[in-house]
């Protein structure tokens, strides 16, 4: 995977850029972009980069196929073939806040109300109750 990055660069270079006359990408061509990017982020030797990059796949995988439930992801390789080094920077910018304003968003939700008891630490005993009447 790490020879990924190498080759999506010299297949980027190969292949002939199309002018701005494209229409619009899909949201799922958009997130297939991401997708790919994510999958290069998670080969960082960067420990939290490389696991941002995986929250990253599975978030975008699930994006992808939320828009085009039968889309094919052998289809990535071309995907990935229209990224160069400077496109994946700035798409790594543009999915990354999003998979990031997705996770704030997911523990704004699941926080819980001001004033509540703390959970218990995991592993730590159930507190011991008595029974009424005993």
């Amino acid at each position: 995977m790490r020879l990924f990055l190498p080759l999506v660069c010299a297949a980027a270079v190969l292949t002939p850029a199309v002018a701005a006359a494209q229409p619009a990408a899909s949201p799922a061509a958009l997130d297939a972009r991401c997708l790919i990017t994510m999958v290069l982020l998670s080969n960082s030797s960067d420990q939290n980069a490389a696991h941002m990059g995986q929250l990253g796949v599975v978030y975008f995988a699930g994006r992808v196929k939320a828009h085009e439930p039968n889309y094919n992801f052998a289809q990535l390789k071309a995907v990935g073939a229209t990224l160069n080094e400077q496109s994946a920077q700035a798409e790594l910018k543009r999915c990354g806040a999003i998979v990031q304003a997705s996770l704030q968003q997911l523990q704004t939700a699941l926080a819980p109300p001001a004033g509540a008891a703390k959970p218990p630490a995991a592993g730590a005993a159930p507190p011991v109750t008595k029974t009424p009447g005993k």
